[in-house]
């Protein structure tokens, strides 16, 4: 993965980026349909809602700074690792953000977290992670009056927030707005949607962007 690509994992107060990307990183959706046999049809799918997705994907935490490395100020492995399972404790939902590519940011929970060392490379905390989508369920309390026999509908707590966030992507040599649209958003037209949300970074000319400026890409 290039080095515009950074992965993030969010909760209140505790933001956590990933020192080192992974080789590979896996998505997977899924679904819950049903299939059924129908006489003089044969088989016929009942289609019901999506799966919660699954992320997975295996890396390191470095002892120490080297030229892969997504940047330099990189945390302690033992740090990094205590960070990962204060997070699994909290059992809340996180953010998890992968910018550049097809570009993620969803609510998930930590599935599970395995982590070791091995000899020739000491200090250094190699690592697998599974993480799931999370998607809150809004239960609303129903209160009957026996005398009056009527309902009455508790307010419900406000809903987490799962809508898309918006990410951050580091101009390189060669880039315009027009093919960071394209590549983080799908479509090079949306390039006016980038400009309108960098203007005090990119200036008043949407053709004149230098690499180096770190530009906020809204949700698409």
């Amino acid at each position: 993965m290039s080095s515009n690509y950074q992965m993030y994992l969010k909760k209140t107060g505790t933001s956590f980026r990933f020192p080192v990307l992974p080789e590979k990183f896996n998505v997977s959706y899924g679904n819950n349909n049903d299939k059924l046999q129908v006489c003089g049809v044969g088989e016929v799918t009942i289609i019901q809602d999506s799966e919660a997705a699954v992320i997975q994907f295996d890396s390191f935490f470095p002892n120490h700074y080297f030229s892969g490395c997504n940047f330099k100020n990189i945390p302690d492995p033992k740090d990094a690792v205590e960070t990962i399972l204060e997070m699994m404790a909290n059992k809340t939902s996180l953010r998890f953000t992968k910018t550049g590519g097809s570009g993620i940011s969803m609510y998930v929970t930590i599935e599970s977290f395995d982590h070791y060392e091995q000899g020739g490379d000491v200090g250094t905390v190699y690592y697998s992670m599974k993480l799931k989508e999370y998607r809150e369920v809004k239960v609303r309390q129903i209160t009957v009056d026996i005398s009056t026999k009527k309902a009455k509908i508790g307010a419900t707590a406000a809903r987490t927030d799962t809508s898309p966030a918006s990410q951050t992507y580091t101009v390189v040599k060669g880039d315009c707005l027009w093919n960071i649209a394209k590549k983080l958003l799908g479509s090079g037209a949306k390039y006016t949607a980038i400009y309108n949300a960098n203007v005090s970074v990119i200036g008043g000319n949407p053709n004149l962007i230098y690499p180096g400026q770190v530009l906020t890409i809204p949700a698409a």
